[in-house]
């Protein structure tokens, strides 16, 4: 018989895989999807293994050398199943990732840990179990004699359908382990251990399941898409649906529809705020089927979810990015809400886009892929003008009051006194905007007064983002980063919101030691206090990232809003996103300019999104809504149509924008940064990178159809202790650019020591 080698996946940053023989005794157990045990240099190393090859005689050798031995098989049965691995191979390929990091991402954390490649091992619990019945009386007292209690405890855990867990009679019915002990040494019951899943949402209250009827809107989508779900290639869709349009109910009806014919469904959301809303909705319709998938919660949870999937026992997940990989027998559906927001994106390696993920699975698996948004990407947008998707729209609220009004409040010309930072910095002959201009702060007395409630969102958080020394013009900014710190208030410190650098707030600046240092720009934090003041009364809450670090407590603070204890709800980005918070009647937006200024092609879009967004969280109940946005650039198309409600408009101008000079959707883009710890070693490195890039473009024939623009500093030129310098390629055909992607990762052509990173189809240039 030839020898048998597999192919290990390793979670190292190199792009193939690793050789290893078979052992005779092991070749049961070697299969794709296992976790195996592998010597790797001087350590031993939890691999996944890729793929099981017959080999020729004498294939033992790999380049003159003996391969080695897998030492151990640490799985029954494969924990990724063919379909997924063919996903992960796909990943590895398109966004030029080594495949042992996909692998990584794609199993529950701790799997290919090597100190602990167990993971999180279920959860169980000792249940008593009877083995015997007695029928009559006589046979009872035969049994027991006079242990009564004994057959006290026999006769209740038969009430109990013959089984009881024994925590529960030993701590709440008062029957002692003896007791336990007696009836299973007389022969009449066992102990068992049986798994119990740690389910982090079966303490919270049940919603009432949403309404069976659809308008006709609705009912026209559900009936389409429920007859696509029976073809072969089902296909994607992409329902564009104003906030507040209902796009949940049309979720609900079909992914009941995958369920009745036997499939499985996945439920992508983009925030982990988001998910225990979602799952409460989909929980008074599918009841306890659901498993829910994210990093908020504990290592024990996600496996046991994970297992519950795989196993079948649960055929709907839930969940933010990750849960893309979800290991779901048999998928029928896809759901992606909030389709065009970009926590999708993985900001590490691998980089993947779980949209384009998504897609690629339900395209594999012959499931039907839907999007919903009412603010889609232009890359989804695109596609369904090209008839690739599927479009459908949903043009009124479910709800009888239609979309909110929003004005634009010009903080140029705007009055009022709520609070602003001392000498802020950037505004001429020391003028500055206020923080809550008279029509916001009239407004949100109106709510106080009339027992409503008022959401404000600023998208930056802290206190203050510059401290600057008004005789020298220094600024506080990170030794790791080339960013400002952001003062934070509560806490005392100087604060890097990229790396975490902490610092104290210095007495004098240390250029020219003057002691009349500056803080300027507002952040959460500063608003927070602004609010305590202007209204002492109002009961405020903030949601940040700094409010939001423990587990749970997104949750907290959005169930005190809808229980109707918060007054005011003050956040950044993380309060726009999909929350139904019926009580809000009012919408404030305190700087709409924060995101629409920086060097990103994307500015406008995030920008135009978000304050659509944001502005659907008002009068999504009895009373209509009102929206006021600050601004600075009230003439912006992305302000001026986010006023009118108005995505095409929108949607027209910046694809036009993006024709000259050539963005997404009109080409495809990689962006490839290089970083070091020396400044002058990296830009030369990047200038190496683009006249080999070039070369390669040349020699491999590709041509006009890959444009190489840079290399050029970083928008953030240092991060973490690395100089960072980027180039963009621009590609009209995907097939070429992934070839010369895939080529440069492979020879890596950056220079002394420094680092290649390769992003495909970034999110983000900055």
């Amino acid at each position: 018989m030839n020898p048998r080698i597999c192919r290990v996946s390793l979670p190292r940053p190199v792009l193939q895989n690793f050789a290893y023989t078979i052992p005779e005794e092991l070749a049961a157990q070697v299969a794709p999807g296992v976790r195996v045990r592998v010597p790797f240099g001087p350590r031993k190393e939890i691999g996944l293994v890729d793929a099981v090859e017959e080999t020729a005689e004498g294939a033992g050798d790999s380049g003159g050398r003996r391969l080695k031995s897998v030492l151990a098989v640490l799985d029954d049965e494969p924990l990724l199943g063919t379909e997924l691995l063919d996903l992960c191979r796909w990943i590895a390929d398109y966004y030029v990732a080594p495949i042992g990091f996909v692998h990584r991402a794609a199993l529950p954390p701790g799997m290919l840990t090597s100190r602990d490649p167990a993971g999180a091992p279920p959860k169980t619990q000792q249940v008593v179990r009877l083995t015997a019945e007695l029928p009559t009386l006589l046979e009872r007292e035969e049994a027991f004699g006079r242990a009564e209690r004994q057959r006290e405890l026999f006769e209740t855990v038969e009430t109990m359908g013959g089984a009881a867990i024994v925590a529960h009679l030993e701590s709440n019915l008062g029957f002692g382990r003896n007791l336990v002990q007696g009836i299973v040494e007389r022969g009449l019951a066992e102990i068992v251990d049986e798994e119990v899943e740690r389910d982090p949402f079966d303490t919270e209250a049940p919603v009432e399941p949403p309404p069976e009827a659809l308008n006709p809107e609705q009912l026209a989508i559900v009936v389409a898409l429920t007859e696509a779900l029976g073809r072969p290639k089902p296909g994607a869709a992409l329902i564009r649906g104003v906030t507040g349009s209902g796009k949940t109910v049309i979720y609900t009806h079909l992914i009941q529809a995958a369920l009745d014919a036997g499939r499985s469904a996945l439920v992508l959301v983009p925030e982990i705020g988001l998910t225990p809303q979602t799952v409460a909705r989909f929980r008074a319709v599918f009841g306890d089927g659901i498993a829910v998938l994210h990093s908020g919660l504990s290592t024990g949870e996600r496996h046991d979810a994970w297992r519950a999937l795989r196993d079948g026992r649960k055929r709907v997940a839930i969940g933010t990015r990750s849960a893309v990989f979800a290991p779901l027998p048999d998928l029928g559906i896809v759901v992606i809400d909030e389709e065009h927001d970009g926590s999708y994106k993985q900001s590490e390696t691998p980089r993947y886009h779980a949209r384009a993920v998504a897609a690629m699975r339900t395209r594999r698996e012959k499931a039907l892929l839907v999007l919903g948004s009412a603010t889609p990407s232009l890359e989804s947008w695109e596609l369904a003008r090209e008839e690739r998707y599927r479009l459908f729209e949903l043009h009124e609220r479910a709800t009888a009051h239609s979309l909110p009004e929003v004005r634009l409040i010009d903080r140029r010309t705007a009055h009022g006194g709520a609070g602003g930072p001392r000498k802020e910095t950037g505004d001429e002959d020391g003028r500055r905007a206020p923080i809550l201009s008279d029509d916001l702060r009239a407004a949100v007395e109106r709510r106080l007064e009339n027992g409503r409630q008022s959401l404000l969102l600023l998208n930056r958080r802290g206190y203050s983002t510059v401290l600057q020394c008004w005789a020298c013009g220094w600024i506080a900014t990170c030794p790791a980063c080339s960013v400002s710190l952001t003062w934070h208030r509560r806490r005392g410190r100087l604060v890097c919101h990229h790396c975490g650098w902490e610092e104290e707030v210095p007495a004098r600046c240390p250029e020219c030691r003057d002691t009349e240092l500056s803080f300027g720009g507002v952040g959460t934090e500063q608003v927070e206090r602004v609010l305590g003041e202007t209204f002492p009364a109002a009961r405020i809450a903030r949601m940040d990232v700094d409010t939001t670090g423990g587990k749970w407590a997104h949750e907290r603070i959005l169930r005190r809003v809808r229980d109707g204890d918060v007054d005011v709800l003050l956040g950044t980005q993380m309060i726009a996103k999909g929350l139904d918070l019926p009580g809000v009647t009012l919408v404030g937006v305190i700087d709409a300019d924060v995101g629409l200024n920086l060097p990103d092609f994307r500015a406008a879009e995030r920008t135009f999104q978000l304050l659509s967004q944001v502005a659907g969280r008002a009068g999504r109940g009895d009373e209509a809504g009102e929206v006021l946005i600050q601004t600075l650039r009230p003439d912006h198309p992305a302000l001026r149509h986010a006023v009118t409600h108005d995505y095409v408009a929108f949607a027209a101008g910046e694809l036009q924008d993006r024709a000259a000079p050539r963005y997404p959707p009109h080409v495809r883009l990689a962006n490839l940064v290089v970083s070091g710890e020396e400044e002058t070693g990296v830009a030369d490195a990047a200038d190496e990178l683009a006249a080999w890039l070039h070369g390669a473009i040349d020699a491999g024939g590709i041509g006009d159809s890959i444009t190489v623009l840079g290399p050029a500093p970083c928008p953030i030129e240092r991060l973490r202790g690395r100089w960072r310098w980027h180039l963009l390629l621009k590609a009209d055909d995907a097939g070429d650019l992934g070839r010369l992607l895939r080529y440069a990762a492979q020879k890596n052509p950056v220079s002394g020591g420094n680092r290649l990173e390769i992003d495909r189809d970034p999110e983000s240039l900055l």
